[in-house]
């Protein structure tokens, strides 16, 4: 059995960019992540790694999806504090900690969902959905704004999914043997006449 963290890097984990306080945040967040996927395998053994792995992932997200939401209120109020006494441009300094762990915990799902094959379009909404939540007042589009930005990295960690998914299986196929003359002979015709 192979860990959650394990998962995620031949995922592609190691190639996402990650700034110092995310780096912190993730290995304390795989840690937790590496436990309960342990758990979940030793509870379900004759479950895929891979349907135990999305369904953890889905499951964090929408913690962190509903911890986001049940404290928006209160970051709100605060914001709105810091920017009336230290004024705007220092108050955007001011990282909101229930923000940083769901834009953590959210790339990691997207990349799930694109190492998996999850549907562009599905991803795509939820990208751009998590970041409008994330930034209302920000719109996303063409624009360098925070909400498009945090979008873009969440499809980044989808796309990068998926090539390590084509990469996996491009050397798993060639590790492979061709197999044996009727195989052969079998692929051979479906090709010829299957077009």
């Amino acid at each position: 059995m192979s860990s959650l963290s394990q998962k995620l890097t031949a995922m592609g984990l190691r190639s996402l960019d990650f700034n110092q306080a995310e780096a912190a945040s993730l290995d304390a967040l795989l840690s937790q992540l590496d436990t309960e996927f342990a758990t979940l395998q030793q509870q379900r053994p004759n479950s895929k790694g891979d349907d135990l792995l999305l369904g953890l992932m889905t499951k964090t997200h929408l913690s962190a999806l509903e911890q986001l939401q049940s404290t928006d209120s209160q970051s709100q109020a605060m914001n709105h504090l810091f920017v009336q006494q230290v004024g705007e441009e220092h108050a955007a300094r001011f990282e909101n900690q229930h923000h940083g762990y769901f834009i953590l915990v959210t790339r990691l799902w997207m990349l799930v969902l694109g190492y998996l094959q999850i549907d562009l379009s599905y991803a795509a909404d939820h990208a751009q959905s998590s970041a409008t939540l994330l930034f209302a007042d920000a719109p996303t589009g063409p624009s360098h704004s925070r909400a498009e930005q945090i979008r873009r990295r969440f499809m980044q960690a989808y796309y990068q999914g998926q090539a390590a998914a084509r990469h996996n299986a491009k050397n798993t196929k060639q590790n492979k043997p061709y197999g044996s003359f009727i195989n052969r002979l079998r692929d051979w015709f479906q090709r010829v006449f299957h077009r």
